[in-house]
């Protein structure tokens, strides 16, 4: 076993795991250490200094749960984004070779939980930092725990057994997302899901908000119109600056999130100076 040890990243939100070493197999006992921090910190775990081949990105990941692998599942739209040789690795990046680009430049410039759209969301994903510009490429994470807390007793009681839809329609509509599938709104219709708006979370228990501008269609209860003003709220309300934790990039820093009890935004300042290249990897449920 490793020598481990760790600190909060914010209150009562994230957390930074350092002594380990990703370059080697894990031990079952760090694996667990792990297993465990990330339940505790509320979903978001840092790891800095990770000088990783993209095998020993994927073996992490096989850590945690499945490792999603493309295959034939992969949208053809998106589906270039992946690293030559390793289906499961997406890669994110501004960089372009001959004019070509090497990732997805724009991926997740807004408020959202991974793949809500989808009845199988996974639980989480892993990015690991290639190349950083000299300054901006943030990315800002959302605690949805403290979020739902922090929400009075009568909200709470009004939420309680509410359903909204998510949908990818709804993000092509919104977002980045226009600019790939653009004249295939069609396509992207097909991909929705419904989910409590107060999410249990299976492994921590603890109740989460569970909506998010990028995918939340509807409150399938309310009118569209009560929908709309409750949805706009709830935005407002869970990325008001006491949940957020904003993570500043440093060179092969790891970081992996939950998807069900955290929103996350790429926020994309930095283009002017340098480029940006990550490593994405998908952890499906156990």
């Amino acid at each position: 076993m490793q020598k481990l040890s760790s600190r909060s990243l914010a209150p009562d939100f994230g957390m930074e795991i350092s002594g380990i070493d990703f370059s080697k197999p894990l031990e079952s006992d760090d694996i667990n250490f792990i297993r465990n921090a990330w339940v505790k910190a509320s979903g978001v775990l840092l790891f800095r200094g990770q000088d990783i081949t993209p095998q020993d990105h994927v073996r992490l990941t096989s850590y945690f749960g499945g490792v999603y692998d493309k295959g034939a599942t992969a949208n053809p739209v998106l589906a270039h984004y992946y690293a030559d040789g390793f289906p499961q690795i997406y890669r994110v990046s501004n960089k372009k070779i001959n004019g070509k680009p090497l990732g997805r430049e724009d991926a997740g410039t807004y408020w959202h939980s991974d793949s809500a759209w989808d009845p199988a969301q996974p639980r989480g994903s892993i990015l690991h930092a290639i190349e950083i510009p000299s300054a901006g490429g943030d990315t800002m994470f959302a605690n949805m725990y403290q979020a739902y807390d922090a929400l009075s007793e009568p909200m709470k009681k009004m939420l309680d057994g509410l359903t909204a839809e998510h949908s990818l329609a709804a993000a092509v509509l919104r977002t980045s997302y226009a600019k790939e599938f653009s004249g295939k709104l069609d396509e992207a219709s097909k991909k929705n899901a419904i989910w409590p708006v107060v999410r249990t979370h299976p492994y921590s228990g603890r109740k989460a908000l569970f909506v998010n501008p990028g995918f939340t269609a509807r409150i399938l209860e309310l009118s569209q119109t009560e929908s709309d003003v409750v949805l706009e709220l709830l935005f407002k309300h869970s990325t008001s600056p006491e949940f957020i934790y904003r993570h500043s990039w440093q060179l092969h820093d790891v970081l992996m999130w939950d998807n069900y009890c955290n929103m996350h935004y790429a926020v994309a300042n930095y283009k002017a100076h340098g480029d940006r290249f990550l490593h994405r990897t998908t952890v499906l449920p156990d």
